[in-house]
């Protein structure tokens, strides 16, 4: 009878034990973290899991091309029926898709649920909604500008530019001196556009760049016309480092390292790179460039955690960003959240001091312009590169790209009636 009863009991206790594995949750995230950010992230996937352990989480990453690749990642998983449960995407026209599908779900009551509407800066918010409703979670709040060589400065006499004029003769004395001004990589396209999205700020201002994003200006006009051809004047005058319309952003970094170009445009996410790149910092600067227009916008955009309509785990995956947002994880990690949009996370400004400065400039009231590529929809950005890169190449004066553009627009538009 013993035997019986003890049988009994370690069957139950087997029968349990296969229970409780059956209902461990495996989270799907899908991020771009390289392998450096996938190390920083370890720490903060393990604390989750010891505080969570029914749920293991899982992640999928798309390092390295930015825009161009990771999004066409997505829709192939989300419309094959099994999409990451949670997953990083940018703003604006790049997760506007995925909404516009029914593949993203609403976050509305979690913002109520988890108090997130207090945990972000307003505008972070705001940029991530769509038709007023909540769809992203805050994660960065990313701001660019020019990363420069302090060294080659100090050593031709420069400093950082208060005008678009002054900018044009830091770059003429860095010339004459065998040195590029500006390093840029024009695979994928989006790094090169951060130039030119700035050359159509300077040349159009704040208004007219706005209502060029928003398609109810013409972009075949004289200030585009201006900004395409600084972009091609940068290159004709031996500016920008030569031939780089094939060269990769992260590769675009090596001639500023090896101090053959003096600025590069890039964001917070730069400094960890230096420092992996075990550059002296101390011969590096950040300045946001100057528009000679009020008011003096820089490059900003917010990037988000989403939630897949398709995933069987929304409630875990709540659970997971309320986790990974909060104040004391973050905290408690502070590498893995350089440029966090948390509400009082800011990174050791002994340890990374240009990212603290970037942090400060987007965490203040200075307002921000959008980068194109979150501003247009894919098939149109297409046709943004398009220009852009037969500019770089020469086969199209900044006239006809101007003309090229308007054109492409008008087609998209029509497509969107139709």
């Amino acid at each position: 009878m013993k035997a019986l009863l003890y049988s009994a009991m370690l069957a139950a206790g087997f029968l349990a034990t296969t229970a409780l594995a059956q209902d461990k949750v495996s989270l799907r995230f899908a991020t771009v973290f390289d392998g450096p950010g996938l190390e920083l992230w370890a720490p903060v996937i393990a604390g989750f899991e010891a505080a969570h352990p029914n749920i293991e989480v899982k992640i999928e990453s798309t390092a390295g091309s930015g825009a161009a690749v990771y999004p066409d990642v997505l829709r192939t998983s989300m419309a094959s029926g099994d999409p990451a449960d949670v997953f990083f995407l940018w703003g604006g026209s790049i997760s506007a898709p995925f909404i516009k599908a029914g593949q993203v779900e609403q976050q509305d009551a979690n913002f109520a649920k988890y108090g997130w509407d207090k945990r972000f800066p307003q505008w972070t918010i705001d940029r991530l909604k769509q038709d007023g409703k909540q769809y992203g979670v805050p994660f960065h709040g990313q701001g660019m500008g020019f990363f420069y060589r302090k060294d080659i400065f100090a050593a031709n006499n420069l400093t950082e530019p208060k005008t678009y004029a002054e900018l044009e003769n830091i770059c003429t004395v860095l010339k004459t001196a065998g040195i590029a001004c500006g390093t840029t990589g024009g695979k994928f396209g989006w790094h090169v556009m951060r130039l030119v999205d700035y050359f159509i700020e300077t040349s159009c201002g704040p208004e007219v760049h706005d209502q060029l994003n928003a398609l109810t200006a013409s972009w075949d006009q004289p200030c585009v016309v201006a900004g395409y051809q600084k972009l091609s004047d940068w290159i004709a005058n031996g500016w920008l480092v030569p031939d780089f319309l094939n060269v990769a952003p992260d590769d675009s970094r090596i001639p500023l390292y090896q101090g053959k170009a003096a600025m590069i445009v890039e964001g917070p996410w730069f400094e960890p790179a230096l420092q992996q790149a075990e550059q002296d910092e101390a011969n590096y600067g950040f300045f946001v460039p100057p528009t000679d227009h009020e008011p003096s916008r820089y490059s900003a955009f917010p990037e988000q955690w989403m939630v897949a309509s398709g995933s069987k785990h929304k409630d875990e995956a709540a659970v997971f960003i309320d986790y990974i947002s909060s104040v004391d994880v973050q905290k408690a990690n502070p590498e893995a959240f350089g440029a966090s949009a948390t509400i009082g996370i800011k990174p050791d400004c002994a340890k990374l001091p240009l990212t603290c400065q970037i942090v400060d400039i987007v965490q203040s009231d200075r307002p921000a312009y959008p980068p194109t590529d979150q501003a247009f929809e894919k098939e149109l950005m297409d046709s943004f590169f398009e220009v852009q890169d037969g500019i770089v190449a020469g086969k199209l004066t900044p006239a006809a790209g101007a003309t090229l553009m308007q054109e492409r627009a008008d087609a998209w538009l029509a497509k969107q009636k139709g």
